[in-house]
């Protein structure tokens, strides 16, 4: 298993192989987000890059922006 930088708390990006697969109970390897129990939340992925943006993507939308509560205020 390779971990890269937690890019969002609670989800981190981690690569893992074939053959350890079944320690995240996933069905082929790859690129996965997972949480602070290293349970696969998001995945697979091909690369890093596309497993990142989608814990941003998850975050971002998890967190309402001050921008959309203000929009959705004045409505």
């Amino acid at each position: 298993m390779d971990k890269s930088v937690d890019t969002t708390p609670g989800l981190a990006a981690v690569r893992v192989p074939d053959d350890e697969v079944d320690l995240y109970n996933v069905s082929e390897g790859g690129w996965y987000a997972v949480d602070d129990e290293d349970k696969a939340v998001l995945g697979p992925f091909e690369s890093l890059g596309e497993c990142d943006r989608a814990i941003h993507d998850r975050a971002a939308l998890a967190t309402p922006s001050p921008v959309t509560a203000t929009r959705a205020h004045l409505s």
